[in-house]
């Protein structure tokens, strides 16, 4: 069941692209350390860029003769028309086997044929922005099998806190897992609504679906980015589950703290920002001892890794770096960003949480015309900067005679680089230089203008070594 649980996950997180402790009863969590002076905009992975989330696919079996059916309604009881519905059977592995869809008339209703017989079987829809899903579900072959869908509402609460506490962006994700009364499981994900400003100390309020039953567990991720979340689990000392009906509403008895929720941060380089094959460190913040994660970076279908299966686990809440390096195939087109993540897998809590967490790396290049010349000869640079569109942008080019990373404030000149060029890049987000020609072994590095897209930031630095 694990498996199947972790692929409908991946399905619902890709359409989007946790005594007295502020998760009820669970052990308190120690505050984060200080954050990066930097735009924490570099570090908010977009929901449907999370990497290494598998795509849904069913095994084909002989269909059976049995029928699945139901309505879908709205926690007033009304019913909701044109959502669609995948019904799905499972095995004993948790290996999908059979699967057909649906979509619900203006009645609600819905209806799939050919269903085998199971007590595996699984609903997915979508409501509006919400995702959901019930399984353990019995499906009789021959024989209808009928399942109606109405949900339940919650009030949750949360407080702003913490590094990021003035970056919430719009929307947040809330994730609901829970049992029914018939002993099946479901799952709800939530894009709750843009927060009213504020800063740290500032709490805000909401509502979010959940379905009939005992809700075990939530996440609640911070800020429309997937890098800094909060969990509340059911099962932790103090802890009790929280019943939800259909048709009511429910306030949670907890509120969610930012300032103690679990943080991942891209803390070098600096920027979040450079070429292909940069060594990334990761800061993991206020993650308890014994939590276990794996890692899966991608920029697209065909740059995927898992850093050969790499793992590992946290030995505190005081903050941790992990090492990565961004594949050198991530550099094979214009500028792009290569997505980071991290999947909560501590032994021992099958089914307990689902911490997923994200962070992004913008790839981007600068390059010379040749790295080692005798004095008097001319080089170029060039290289690709990520855009929105292909809507040109500004890009600086600095130098410096001694060696330098790439500086930490937005105006290189206050660190010792002095301005060399500015430049205007392609639709494809290309730039080039006129000749340069350096009189001794020069360091150069480029600043790159943020958009729509994608945030400010500089890339790495070349070297051009003059004989």
């Amino acid at each position: 069941m694990r498996r199947l649980t972790i692929l409908l996950v991946a399905v619902a997180l890709t359409l989007l692209l946790c005594s007295g402790a502020a998760y009820g009863a669970s052990p308190p969590i120690a505050a984060a350390t200080a954050a990066p002076p930097r735009s924490m905009m570099a570090q908010l992975a977009p929901f449907s860029a999370l990497p290494g989330l598998p795509a849904l696919g069913f095994a084909s079996t002989p269909a059976g003769a049995g029928v699945v059916q139901g309505h879908v309604y709205d926690s007033d009881g009304d019913p909701v028309a044109s959502v669609e519905l995948t019904v799905a059977a499972i095995d004993d592995q948790g290996v999908p086997i059979w699967e057909d869809s649906a979509t619900t008339d203006a009645t609600g209703f819905y209806s799939v044929s050919g269903a085998p017989a199971s007590t595996q079987g699984v609903l997915v829809g979508t409501t509006g922005s919400d995702e959901w899903a019930m399984y353990h579900l019995t499906f009789a072959d021959p024989g209808t099998s009928t399942y109606d869908v109405r949900p339940a509402m919650v009030t949750w609460s949360a407080t702003r806190g913490g590094p990021q506490a003035a970056s919430w962006q719009d929307p947040f994700l809330i994730w609901f897992t829970g049992t029914n009364a018939t002993g099946g499981e479901f799952y709800v994900i939530n894009q709750a609504p843009k927060s009213a400003a504020g800063g740290s100390g500032t709490p805000v309020t909401g509502t979010a679906m959940a379905l009939p039953g005992d809700v075990r567990w939530m996440g609640f991720w911070f800020g429309g980015g997937m890098n800094e979340a909060a969990e509340w689990v059911a099962t932790d000392p103090g802890n009790t589950p929280v019943p939800v009906t259909a048709g009511s509403t429910t306030p949670l008895p907890f509120t969610f703290d930012e300032a103690a929720a679990y943080r991942v941060l891209i803390t070098r380089p600096y920027w979040a920002s450079g070429r292909p094959g940069t060594v990334l460190r990761l800061g993991l913040q206020n993650f308890p001892a014994g939590m276990s994660f794996t890692f899966e970076g991608s920029v697209d279908s065909g740059v995927h890794t898992t850093w050969n299966g790499r793992s590992y686990t946290s030995t505190g809440p005081a903050e941790q770096t992990v090492r990565l390096t961004v594949p050198k195939e991530a550099g094979a087109g214009p500028g792009r960003v290569f997505n980071v993540g991290l999947r909560e897998v501590t032994a021992g809590t099958p089914g307990q949480s689902y911490l997923v967490f994200g962070a992004a790396f913008q790839v981007c290049t600068l390059n010379a015309s040749e790295t080692a010349i005798s004095r008097g000869t001319a080089v170029k640079l060039h290289g690709f900067v990520p855009q929105a569109g292909r809507t040109p942008k500004d890009v600086w080019i600095y130098k410096r005679t001694t060696a330098a990373a790439p500086p930490t404030v937005w105006d290189a000149r206050q660190q010792g680089w002095t301005l060399v060029a500015r430049l205007r890049t392609d639709r494809n987000g290309r730039y080039h230089s006129a000749l340069l020609t350096p009189l001794r072994t020069t360091w150069y590095v480029a600043r790159y203008a943020g958009d729509a897209d994608y945030f400010r930031a500089y890339t790495s630095v070349r070297s051009v070594r003059v004989r």
